[in-house]
């Protein structure tokens, strides 16, 4: 069978405004529907220009009520923009992005095979060697994503899908693309919490700062799913859902089924840990552990195969029978001989920028972050000051930070905290040693390093950090300021998200007594915090004896 590049799944629904042999953008001939969701369709179609059968996702932006659409139409357009950066073959491909009337479309590649969640529903659990080598192959991944600063935060059966040729691919990257820093503020105070209940983090739970160990906490959850034919947790609601992975036990494996290597049994308690600093340390590590439970010899694998609707046959162990390597490499390969003696050549001629040369680059750059074309804008000023570093000394002057502290924020908008935080902490001492220091400007970049930080799975540094800042504001800023206040609930939910959920209550609840004095019990910073308080009594059970379970007014 042929599935979706979407995660939605195929079911009825009312009459569509598109149909089979309609025309895209005078070149996608549509040819059958895929699958249907709340916002969108998927269908599949082929590509008159290059031959070649694709897949497309449409967003229908007239079925969404207008005070949302403008948000799904950001997520819809950045899942086409995160697909497209991730080059890994566990990614189906990007190929077109546009309007269609009122809908807009993304074409990608058409994926054959079945869904993970089909697949389980059809088989219950599957063998060690299944199940361990469709884990690696999620790792893959996951490493390539996360490399890339990108998390997943939405990995579950319904967007994993099992080829013919045993590979695995990982659909949907549309909740990573949505939640970067500048978003959690405000989808916190709304109270949503973006991905699925059943295979959350309990930092997800909480909107706290998800970094990539969220992502193994789910592929914790998925695999254990894989190999007992249940999730690890059941609930009759997703708040009794949330509420479970915040406070039972971590299950075991051999609860449900005997015969599971120990090594496996042990990797997914480790991943299931409630504190994500407790949990294996990377996607790599995990894929290290996973990769030779996967391995089978080919007699046995011809036995582990299925056969689909279609009579292909279905075999997630194939690609470790072959050379096969799905991460990213660990370190440089070590030069040659070619690599290393050189041709002696004439010194390097580097042309540096005019003031007014770097004035157009910044008036494109900012053109292209406008038009949310952030990764294009930031390399942009990138190339600009290349020759400005390898000049050295210029780095230090006026414009070049202002250039430097643009550069980093645009990084911060594009998801590449990787390659932001090494640019915040380069900035930091650099801003310092201006005769004049703009103390303000320190003291973002240092949040915005830390907000890098907590990003990419260093959650402790990030509290540190923003808790160091906290204390050089609070002795110059008034106690109501809202940069304090914004500060102090930061800290709050980043610390809820690294399990101390009775401390970030008690953070909250200072934050509102000082909030509601100053401001007002009614005002939108209150009723904010009180939102966010409602969510942890909810979520943890209430605590007895701290002014517990909160009304929203």
């Amino acid at each position: 069978m042929n599935g979706p590049v979407g995660g939605t799944g195929c079911s009825r629904w009312e009459a569509m405004a598109m149909q089979a042999q309609d025309r895209v953008a005078d070149r996608y001939e549509l040819t059958y529907a895929v699958g249907h969701g709340g916002m969108g369709e998927v269908w599949a179609g082929f590509d008159e220009k290059l031959d070649r059968p694709v897949a497309i996702k449409f967003l229908r932006r007239l079925s969404i009520p207008e005070g949302e659409r403008e948000n799904a139409v950001e997520r819809f357009m950045r899942e086409a923009r995160v697909t497209a950066r991730l080059d890994h073959p566990g990614v189906p491909s990007v190929h077109d992005v546009g309007i269609q009337g009122d809908d807009i479309y993304i074409v990608m590649q058409l994926v054959p095979g079945m869904l993970l969640s089909d697949l389980v529903a059809e088989r219950g659990w599957l063998s060690v060697p299944w199940a361990a080598a469709i884990g690696a192959q999620i790792c893959s991944v996951l490493a390539t994503a996360h490399a890339a600063s990108l998390v997943h935060r939405d990995l579950k059966p319904q967007n994993l899908m099992v080829t013919p040729t045993g590979s695995v691919k990982v659909l949907d990257f549309g909740v990573a693309a949505l939640l970067g820093p500048a978003d959690v503020p405000r989808l916190t105070a709304t109270g949503h919490t973006l991905g699925t209940p059943t295979y959350m983090a309990p930092e997800q739970a909480l909107n706290s700062t998800v970094g990539p160990k969220a992502d193994l906490y789910a592929l914790g959850c998925v695999l254990f799913e894989l190999l007992t034919g249940n999730p690890p947790y059941r609930a009759d609601n997703p708040l009794g859902m949330l509420h479970r992975h915040m406070n039972d036990p971590v299950p075991l494996v051999t609860d449900h089924r005997a015969g599971v290597p120990d090594a496996l049994v042990q990797l997914v308690v480790r991943m299931l840990a409630k504190d994500p600093q407790h949990r294996p340390g990377s996607a790599a590590e995990v894929y290290e552990i996973l990769m030779p439970l996967g391995a089978v010899e080919s007699d046995l694998a011809a036995d582990l195969a299925m056969t689909v609707a279609d009579g292909q046959r279905v075999d997630p162990t194939m690609p470790y029978r072959y050379p096969f390597g799905p991460l990213p490499p660990q370190a440089p390969l070590a030069p040659t001989k070619i690599d290393v003696v050189r041709p002696r050549s004439a010194p390097e001629v580097i042309h540096v920028p005019s003031l007014d040369e770097l004035a157009e680059v910044e008036e494109r750059a900012w053109e292209l972050a406008e038009e949310e074309r952030f990764t294009q804008a930031a390399e942009l000023l990138e190339t600009a000051l290349r020759p400005i570093r390898k000049a050295h000394g210029a780095v230090k002057q006026p414009r070049i930070l202002e250039l430097r502290v643009n550069l980093a924020n645009l990084y911060v908008l594009a998801g590449a905290f990787r390659q932001a935080l090494p640019e915040f902490q380069r900035l930091i001492p650099d801003l310092a040693e201006r005769p004049v220091p703009d103390q303000e400007l320190i003291w973002q970049c240092r949040q915005q390093a830390a907000v890098c930080q907590a990003e990419l799975g260093e959650a402790t540094a990030a509290l540190s950090e923003l808790e160091a800042v906290f204390v050089e504001e609070e002795r110059v800023m008034p106690p109501g300021s809202p940069e304090l206040v914004a500060l102090r609930q930061q800290i709050a939910m980043l610390a809820a998200g690294m399990g101390d959920v009775s401390g970030a209550r008690r953070r909250l609840q200072g934050l509102l007594d000082d909030v509601s004095a100053s401001s007002g019990a009614q005002s939108p910073a209150a009723e904010e915090i009180e939102m966010l308080l409602v969510r942890l009594d909810r979520l943890d059970g209430g605590v007895p004896g701290v002014k517990g379970h909160h009304e929203i007014r």
